[in-house]
């Protein structure tokens, strides 16, 4: 009986009967801060250093905070982690760029769902839009563009388009700003297509030089807004190539 359930909630979703809020991939228990020593908030801060550095931007939330204070925060933070399996060793055991890797990609923002952790890079958990509605693409474009902060004016509307993709449906997304951003229509999918970046990118002012970066990493999509020289600045640090951000 719980079978066959599924199977027409299943059968519901493919053709557009039903529209169910996307499940997150997992769900963080709480847990209390852990306790570093001084040793190793100094290597937590001297990769956070190097980042910023580099291009690496603040969120608001940290603004008049020490760098020494924000480094102990994600230091203690207790879904801080480096590496899957190695969340036990001491942080000084870590390479430089092994930290830097993890405070790039921000497993805290994932776990607490801070938005604005950076100023110009963001996590989204890219294999949770199976069955999204039109909040769920809202609030990720209007994410986007706040993170550019290249546009004036920040409007985003979505609206459903029926007979598009496998689901039956897609969306139009229509933008508010200036310059102006051409609407983007896509078919509903499980996982988002990060190649609508470069319509986006197509849209920006004349003299921005920065444009979004995607990294994607299994079940989440790590978004940056650099310039080319930031880019290869971030890449040198965590030994990854400019094309690949």
């Amino acid at each position: 009986m719980a079978l066959g359930r599924r199977m027409i909630g299943w059968l519901r979703r493919l053709f557009g009967q039903e529209r169910p809020h996307p499940v997150p991939a997992w769900e963080p228990k709480p847990q209390p801060p852990q306790q570093r020593s001084e040793a190793e908030i100094d290597a937590v801060e001297a990769a956070l250093n190097g980042l910023i550095a580099a291009g690496l931007r603040l969120g608001p939330h940290y603004d008049g905070m020490e760098r020494r204070t924000v480094a102990r925060t994600i230091a203690e933070h207790p879904e801080f982690a480096v590496g899957d399996g190695n969340e036990t060793l001491p942080l000084t055991e870590h390479s430089s760029d092994a930290l830097s890797i993890g405070i790039l990609w921000s497993y805290r923002a994932l776990a607490d769902a801070i938005e604005d952790e950076f100023a110009n890079a963001a996590i989204f958990e890219d294999h949770c839009y199976d069955g999204a509605d039109e909040e769920t693409y809202r609030a990720l474009f209007a994410r986007l563009v706040d993170l550019a902060g290249a546009w004036t004016g920040r409007g985003v509307t979505v609206s459903r388009v029926p007979g598009l993709g496998p689901y039956g449906h897609g969306f139009r997304v229509a933008f508010e700003t200036q310059p102006p951003i051409p609407p983007l229509t896509f078919p509903a999918d499980k996982n988002f297509d990060w190649s609508l970046l470069e319509r986006l990118d197509a849209s920006r002012p004349a003299a921005e030089t920065r444009r979004f970066r995607i990294a994607a990493d299994g079940g989440a999509g790590l978004v940056l807004f650099l310039d080319d020289t930031e880019a290869r600045a971030i890449a040198a640090r965590l030994g990854w190539g400019p094309d690949d951000l």
